[in-house]
């Protein structure tokens, strides 16, 4: 990871060329590379305007490694996340895919992200054929990465093909897994009106009088984006004074590069051992805790240290004897608290384990430096959570965690990262 951490470094300080030469000499030293270097010299070239080599650098990666099926995906994500170029993305994750015999459920396996990726390029495309056949293939996983889109374009899918009863099945379980997504319980009763589906309304702990909270869409930022001018230009026409200016820590993070991709990691007898301690929960369509994955487990440990997470578990196993929870966390500290595993990002970064942001209370202060608001960098999830991980000084931190339980931005494909929050001064 050295090569990796000095690489991006080099980045940071624009020297890019640096980077390149740093990673080129090690990749043609060590062929089956496996930290993460193809990829990042890759997304280097593109940022050096050199495309041809960028696609390069992955194809070269996919012959040095032919086990090595990530390496496909990554192509694949290079054409159609970064290239905008369905047409050669499609061949790259088909052949991916076709390496495959059996389904795979696991979350440490690409099928499933060729299969999220294939089934929504061609429902966009109106290949209706091809994506119900990956639709099916993907919805058979019980995938916590199948959205509440996805519930929607499976159903369109089987009504368009006549097969109403499997897609009342379909929308039952949707709505049954994704609790009070108003859109999902919409198209469900406006295509079977007589049907009963047992809609749950959000928690509504979020909801405080005179409190507005304002969903600013973005495209999907990607690693590199300043996200400070993100902000600004997509808030500079909406924002007052008085708002607070919040942002995904999840996305923050990604922006960082703080992120790995789990080819890359090999977790540890303690990452295996730790791990099993934590809650594997783990219900159709939905995800456990982050950490009950070891490949998450293992980066907390390269962020905590191997000692302190073992004290943590120790802690953690003393505090469940005792009946009382988040003990593991408290002592790990608030950057193990923060780090998701895959799939819980929106691709192209659902094959990461997603850190938290290095410095959430910078990110606030510089977010409140372009805009002239105070701001936060805010982790939430559906459970009626939300965790202002960073703010600047004279932000009601409880009030603000109150005011997003709700968690408006989501955590499937929203692209809703930024949230205004207006009224609760």
């Amino acid at each position: 990871m050295e090569i990796i951490e000095k690489a991006r470094e080099l980045e940071d300080r624009g020297e890019f060329h640096e980077a390149i030469d740093l990673l080129e000499d090690y990749i043609e030293k060590n062929k089956s590379e496996k930290i993460g270097a193809h990829r990042l010299l890759s997304r280097l070239y593109l940022k050096t305007g050199d495309k041809s080599k960028a696609i390069a650098v992955l194809e070269d990666a996919i012959k040095s490694n032919p086990q090595n099926l990530w390496y496909y995906l990554m192509l694949g994500d290079l054409f159609y996340f970064y290239l905008n170029d369905t047409e050669r993305a499609i061949p790259v994750y088909e052949k991916g895919l076709s390496f495959f015999v059996k389904p795979e459920k696991s979350t440490m396996s690409p099928y499933r992200y060729f299969l999220k990726r294939l089934s929504n390029i061609y429902y966009d495309m109106d290949d209706k054929e091809k994506a119900l056949k990956r639709y099916e293939a993907f919805f058979i996983l019980e995938p916590s990465d199948f959205y509440a889109s996805d519930f929607i374009k499976f159903a369109d899918l089987l009504i368009s093909f006549g097969f109403d009863d499997r897609a009342k099945d379909v929308l039952h379980i949707g709505v049954k897994t994704h609790p009070g997504e108003l859109k999902l319980y919409n198209f469900a009763k406006e295509k079977f009106p007589n049907e009963v589906f047992p809609f749950k309304e959000k928690r509504r702990r979020g909801s405080i009088e005179g409190v507005e909270k304002i969903l600013i869409k973005t495209p999907i930022l990607k690693e590199g984006d300043d996200i400070y001018k993100t902000i600004d230009d997509f808030t500079k026409d909406i924002r007052k004074d008085g708002d607070i200016i919040t942002i995904s820590s999840c996305v923050a993070a990604i922006c960082e590069g703080r992120f790995v991709t789990v080819d890359t990691i090999t977790p540890s007898a303690l990452a295996k051992f730790v791990s099993q301690f934590v809650s594997h929960k783990n219900l159709p369509f939905g995800g456990a805790a982050p950490l009950a994955n070891p490949y998450a487990m293992e980066i907390a440990i390269r962020e905590a240290g191997a000692l302190k997470i073992a004290f943590a578990a120790l802690i953690g196993g003393i505090g469940k004897l005792l009946g009382k929870s988040g003990w593991f966390y408290r002592v790990a500290g608030p950057q193990s608290a923060m780090i998701d595993d895959p799939p819980g990002s929106i691709p192209p970064y659902d094959y990461s384990i997603v850190l938290g942001p290095k410095d959430s209370f910078e990110i606030a202060r510089k977010i409140q430096k372009i805009s002239g608001l105070q701001a936060a960098v805010i982790d939430a999830n559906d459970s009626g959570i939300a965790w202002a991980v960073g703010y600047t000084e004279g932000v009601d931190k409880e009030k603000l965690e109150t005011a997003l339980s709700d968690n408006p931005a989501g955590n499937e494909d929203n692209q809703t990262p930024i949230v205004i929050v207006r009224g609760l001064a």
